[in-house]
């Protein structure tokens, strides 16, 4: 039972991350036709907007600056095209178990 769970659980967030992908790079392409300039919407600026990181935490530590510059460098989209295929293959396994 837990993994018929499992399964279903992965293949919807690969479907899911694959479906926010392509509406991303459609928003992405939209605000490209009208300002010229396609966004790069970073994971640190996502988790920030979500409410799932806060600044204090980096502040606190110095070992987390290097984990900062490097959520601010990977884009949202990038991350989510390499997800999904990881969620899918996921599901996939624990669907042979």
């Amino acid at each position: 039972m837990t993994d018929r769970f499992l399964t279903a659980s992965f293949y919807v967030l690969a479907l899911g991350l694959a479906g926010g992908a392509v509406l991303v790079s459609i928003l992405g392409f939209i605000e490209y036709l009208q300002v010229g300039r396609w966004p790069s919407f970073s994971l640190l600026q996502l988790g920030y907007d979500a409410h799932l990181i806060r600044a204090r935490w980096f502040l606190a530590n110095q070992w987390s600056w290097p984990l900062h510059d490097a959520l601010a460098k990977i884009p949202v989209l990038v991350a989510m095209v390499c997800i999904a295929p990881l969620f899918w293959w996921l599901g996939g396994f624990f669907g042979r178990r």
